[in-house]
Formats: structure tokens, C-alpha cells, sequence
């Protein structure tokens, strides 16, 4: 394995999935979750991050959590971030990104859940995602109309397989526009490039907005935590704290997204719900 796309999620069903069987006779769930999630700002604050996301469940596990939760379950979710794309009535592309699941916890008790958690430190949610892929474009640094330095650019994360069917081993590659904010943009810019391998954390956001023609879009966005470099020698030791290596770049930071790219399975083609995007980044803030 040369790539990670890896995601992990704790959240709560918003409503009863459907089990559904497709042609093949393979049972398929999808779930849609909202994560709670909290978030450190740079100051060492906390607010909460809710988010929507949906995770696709198959063969056994998909009749898991078929036959196990309910509106308001709560559940772990491990897998990876896969985007649907496919063409609406009027001819334009629409795209999804979903969680496909490879593993679930069942985590709501059976004698009912504890009361509602009243903590600014303690989460009920997690919503983390990592990835180790190459930089597809170099950086691109720019500011926003409140000054905040921000840069984005491209992560391509590829996953082979072997297909059961023809016993061929087959390759698809995943797309994931990262967004970094602040001084992990700057530092960022000088030291990666078109081709490096980067690892990612982040968590998954999911952000709408509205078209000069009052169009209703949505994007799904990776807010990036840190990033690394990877394949450089080992660094000197540092003598200043002002003195940063290729090596390794890290910083607290805000938002980014995942561009679209096609799904050989089944799309979902069902639209996002409208996402209420709590933070101190707010949409209009980006500059793209």
C-alpha cells in the first residue's frame, strides 16, 4: 500500500436506514449521520462542529446496521472517502462524497441513553480523516477579505484491489482539494510542491452556498489539521523556534475540500441536507 484514505466518524443516525439488494444479490445500507464534534481554536477554546455525512454499508454489515439502529443511534464508523458523480435532469455534473464503511460499533445502550451532555471540553462525536497521498498542483497562497492567509491545493490518494469476478487487479484514484489556513499555509507554500508526498489529518466538513443565479450548492470539505512531508532526510535539530524544516509543517488550522471524481459502484444521488456551517471560518470567507 503506497496511499491512505482513512476516515473515522462517531455520530448519530438521523433516520431509520433502508436495506436494499442490487442486482448482483449484494445487500447495500446508507446512513445518513450528524456529527457533533469539537474543535480547538488556536486561542485553546473549544466550539462545536456539526456536520451531515452519509456512509455506505455492504454485505453483512450493511444488514447490521439495517436491522440495529434507529433515528437518533449512535455509532462508529470507520472507512474510507469516496465521491459519487453523475449527471442531474438539467445536464450539469452533480457530485456526492460519502463515508464507505468497513466497520461499525454500535454504541447507543440498550436501556436507554445517558442524558445530554452539557460540557465546552468533553465531545460526544469524533470526525477525524487522514490521508498520505502526493500534491497534484503547487500552492496556491492568497488572503481573504478579512486577511487570513489561506492556500489550497490537491491530494491524489490511490487504492488497488483485486476483482473478484475477472481475478484482474484494478486501480481507481481519489482527488481531495485541501485548504490550509494561517502559518501552515505560508510555511506550506515555501516547502511543499506539484508531487510531494504529504500526510493529511483533518476532519470532514460539509459547506453550501449560493450561486449569482441562486443556484443552491454544496461542497464537502476537509479541515486540515496538519500536514507533513514526507520522503525528506531526517531533519537537523532546531535551534530557533522560528525555523521550520520540509520535513514536517504543523499547525492549527481551518477548511479545505474534496473534488469530485467517479464511483464504479452505485451512486447516491440523493441531495445533501442543508448544513449548518459553525465556525469562525465562515463561507463567504474563502476565496474560491
Amino acid at each position: 500500500m503506497y496511499a491512505l484514505n482513512r476516515s473515522k466518524f462517531i455520530g448519530y443516525v438521523t433516520e431509520k436506514p433502508e436495506l436494499r439488494t442490487i442486482p448482483s444479490g449484494m445487500e447495500v445500507c446508507d446512513v445518513n449521520i450528524r456529527v457533533i464534534s469539537k474543535v480547538t481554536k488556536e486561542d485553546g477554546s473549544f466550539f462545536d462542529s456539526t456536520s451531515f455525512h452519509t456512509a455506505t454499508f455492504w454485505g453483512g454489515i450493511a444488514k447490521t446496521v439495517g436491522s440495529y439502529t434507529n433515528a437518533g443511534s449512535q455509532i462508529y464508523i470507520e472507512g474510507r472517502l469516496k465521491t459519487d458523480s453523475w449527471q442531474g435532469d438539467d445536464g450539469k455534473a452533480r457530485y456526492k462524497t460519502k463515508i464507505v464503511a468497513d466497520d461499525l460499533i454500535l454504541l447507543s445502550r440498550r436501556d436507554g441513553d445517558y442524558p445530554a451532555l452539557q460540557s465546552n471540553v468533553v465531545g460526544t462525536g469524533l470526525n477525524e480523516v487522514e490521508l498520505i497521498g502526493n500534491i497534484t498542483k503547487d500552492i496556491d497562497i492568497r488572503e481573504t477579505t478579512t486577511g487570513q492567509s489561506v492556500a489550497s491545493t490537491s491530494v491524489a490518494t490511490n487504492r488497488k484491489w483485486k476483482n473478484r469476478q475477472t481475478n484482474e487487479f484494478q486501480e481507481e484514484t481519489e482527488f481531495h482539494n485541501i485548504v490550509l489556513w494561517g502559518d501552515l499555509a505560508k510555511e506550506s507554500a515555501k516547502n511543499i510542491s506539484k508531487g510531494s508526498k504529504v500526510y493529511v489529518k483533518g476532519r470532514l466538513q460539509n459547506r453550501s452556498w449560493e450561486t449569482p443565479e441562486g443556484e443552491k450548492r454544496y461542497t464537502t470539505e476537509v479541515i486540515v489539521e496538519s500536514i507533513s512531508a514526507l520522503g525528506h532526510e531526517a531533519p537537523v535539530a532546531m535551534h530557533s523556534e522560528n525555523h521550520v524544516t520540509p520535513a514536517a509543517a504543523t499547525a492549527t488550522v481551518a477548511t479545505a475540500s474534496v473534488a469530485p471524481q467517479s464511483d464504479p459502484v452505485e451512486s447516491v444521488a440523493d441531495d445533501l441536507p442543508t448544513i449548518s456551517y459553525e465556525s469562525d471560518i465562515k463561507p463567504e470567507d474563502l476565496p474560491f
